[in-house]
Order: C-alpha cells, then sequence, then structure tokens
C-alpha cells in the first residue's frame, strides 16, 4: 500500500489562476473546470483537486514520473464521492502494477487537502 497526502492553500491556488490563467488549462481537465467554475466560489474546489493530483504524483518515483496533471482526473459519482479517473501514463502504470487508488478530499475556508491510497490487487 502507498499512501500520498497534500495540504495546499486556497488562497495560493486563486493567485495562480489570476496570475497565469493558463493554469487552469495546463492543471484541470475540461470537466473538472466545468464542475469547479460553476460555483460561486470555484478556488476551494480547484484546490482540492490540485491537491489530489499532487498526492497522486507523491505515491513514488516509479510510479509517478511522467505523469502529467491531465493524467489524474477527480471526478464525482453519482452520490456526490469523489474518485479518481486515471488516463494516459497514469492509466497504463495503474494496469501493469494492478494498483487502485482511492481518494478522500476536505477543505475549509483556507485549506484544502487530499489523500490517496494506492493498492496492489487483481484486476478482473
Amino acid at each position: 500500500m502507498l499512501i500520498g497526502v497534500d495540504l495546499v492553500d486556497i488562497n495560493r491556488i486563486q493567485k495562480a489562476i489570476e496570475r497565469t490563467p493558463r493554469f487552469l488549462e495546463r492543471v484541470f481537465t475540461p470537466a473538472e473546470r466545468e464542475y469547479c467554475l460553476c460555483k460561486t466560489n470555484p478556488y476551494p474546489s480547484l484546490a482540492v483537486r490540485f491537491a489530489a493530483k499532487e498526492a497522486v504524483r507523491k505515491l513514488g518515483k516509479e510510479y509517478s514520473k511522467g505523469i502529467r496533471f491531465h493524467d489524474i482526473e477527480i471526478k464525482n459519482d453519482e452520490e456526490g464521492r469523489p474518485y479518481i479517473l486515471l488516463h494516459g501514463l497514469a492509466w497504463q502504470r495503474s494496469q501493469e502494477n494492478r494498483i487502485t487508488i482511492d481518494v478522500s478530499l476536505s477543505h475549509s475556508r483556507n485549506q484544502a487537502i487530499a489523500t490517496v491510497i494506492a493498492t496492489r490487487g487483481v484486476f478482473k
């Protein structure tokens, strides 16, 4: 089992987006942008997704080397629970290593935190 955790200041993400508008496109998938930007205050949702992507990238160099932000997408199921959808190199490595990733997200007024747990299993 591997665990990755990341904590970010929401204000830091907001400033990065305001300073560098391409940050949104570089880090977040179209679906993530659509989900977050329809909110009155999108920054907590964006920050917690950024934290989740960073937490996945902290799972270890052998897994995360070369993985891009767009290879990691944070979605919500029908009941609103977050899950990670992998693409590209991240998906390929998860399949090769039989890794599944679970995520937990939370944010306060000022900070966002994400914890990911990667476990090895057998895919059917």
